[in-house]
């Protein structure tokens, strides 16, 4: 990171961009080689195109005196293109390497994946939905129970049937993702993420915001489709088959789709949902103007905070306050079920895990039941609490820094 102080006699080199579709008065770019995005408006665009590295600061500026742009605006510009790492150089010294792009976007898709996203497909998906719902209705045999969960009475077979179908499950699901953002020419790829206290899978998807808004709804619902196109197969399967244990297995992945979609409304989670919503209400980041308001009331920068939400517009403003409010009792609510539910249960497997080690004979089916019944309960906890630690660590390097460009990122 540049040290010096910036003046307006420094002079600045930007990298090259590539530019996208414009929204309301904004126009998205992109680093070349890179897969970090900026909102610009047109009046900064042309600020952004006019730096070089033999154009001072008071030279831009003085460019773009007719709108209004002072010597600190600019100076301000140019700390956000800095800390976003859109800066090549300052007064010649090299801040970042010129990159290319390994991989064209919006190349042209496959024809399978033409057909799995074609209207027609979608109109089988919004089908599959209905039928779900009319089956679920109709037919008190199809609807999940608790008891699904547990698809054989040893521990053992179950944490590996619980494992290889939560794994089936996720990976159908986070598919649909990569899939649907392959049908409109952008990659993705999964990671492990936590959101809340929850540990969780999600698709990231860097180059959305280089497609029309028009063109997301597909990646953000695809995994929500295909959940429900595997939720009605293992339901029909179900007229067809009689033996007890694939009833079971059926019953069960009919189970874990459900929790997955249910988990979907928790909108504050950044769920597929949310990113529907502010897809549709074109706020890019709402979880973002969430937390100042909760910054708003909790912290003591109040006055600091409050300038940040005036310079919302009216609308975007009215939004933040109600998904604020909703959002607020959600994670009272996903707090209570985690406190009262999932650490109950751990408690309690725990518990049986060493009652059965202790008094069971070594290498005994029941004594194995108990330690894969433990390892299957803790290693999500174990797991969360890394992701926690190391989150946590990179939040602390990056105090110093201040987020003054709105880079957009999505996963999903």
């Amino acid at each position: 990171m540049y040290q010096k102080e910036i003046s307006k006699d420094t002079m600045v080199e930007v990298h090259t961009i590539e530019t996208y579709q414009r929204e309301n008065d904004s126009i998205t770019i992109r680093r070349i080689g890179t897969s970090d995005y900026l909102l610009l408006d047109e009046i900064a665009l042309n600020i952004y195109r006019s730096f070089s590295s033999d154009k001072s600061i008071d030279e831009v500026a003085l460019m773009h005196s007719a709108n209004d742009y002072e010597i600190n605006d600019i100076i301000e510009f140019v700390e956000v293109l800095l800390n976003a790492g859109y800066v090549k150089s300052i007064d010649g010294v090299l801040i970042s390497e010129s990159l290319i792009d390994n991989h064209p976007l919006n190349a042209e898709p496959s024809k399978i994946l033409k057909i799995l996203f074609s209207k027609t497909a979608w109109a089988f998906y919004l089908f599959s939905v209905f039928a779900n719902i009319f089956l679920f209705y109709f037919s008190d045999n199809l609807r999940p129970k608790g008891s699904d969960l547990f698809v054989s009475t040893s521990g053992i077979a179950s944490i590996c049937i619980i494992i290889l179908g939560t794994w089936i499950v996720i990976f159908f699901h986070e598919y649909g993702h990569i899939c649907a953002a392959k049908s409109v020419g952008i990659g993705a790829k999964v990671k492990w993420g936590y959101r809340l206290v929850f540990l969780v899978l999600e698709t990231e998807v860097t180059d959305i915001w280089s497609v029309s808004r028009k063109k997301r709804y597909g990646v953000y619902l695809a995994g929500l489709a295909w959940t429900s196109m595997l939720i009605l197969l293992c339901l029909v399967m179900q007229f067809y088959f009689s033996n007890e244990i694939i009833l079971k297995i059926l019953k069960f992945t009919v189970l874990m789709q459900l929790q997955t979609t249910v988990f979907q409304t928790l909108l504050f989670l950044r769920t597929d949902l949310y990113y529907v919503l502010t897809n549709f209400l074109e706020i890019d980041d709402l979880n973002e103007s969430m937390k100042l308001i909760f910054k708003n009331i909790f912290t003591l920068k109040f006055n600091k905070i409050s300038s940040i939400l005036n310079s919302m517009s009216n609308k975007e403003r009215k939004i933040t306050k109600i998904y604020s409010s909703l959002s607020f009792i959600g994670i009272f609510v996903a707090l209570y079920l985690f406190l009262v539910i999932d650490l109950p249960i751990a408690y309690y497997t725990v518990k049986q895990t060493l009652e059965k080690t202790l008094k069971d004979p070594l290498f005994s089916m029941s004594y194995w039941d108990g330690i894969a019944m433990g390892t299957f309960t803790l290693c999500p906890l174990v797991i969360l609490t890394i992701y926690l630690a190391l989150d946590l660590r990179k939040k602390i390097k990056e105090k110093k820094r201040k987020e003054l460009g709105p880079i957009l990122r999505n996963s999903i």
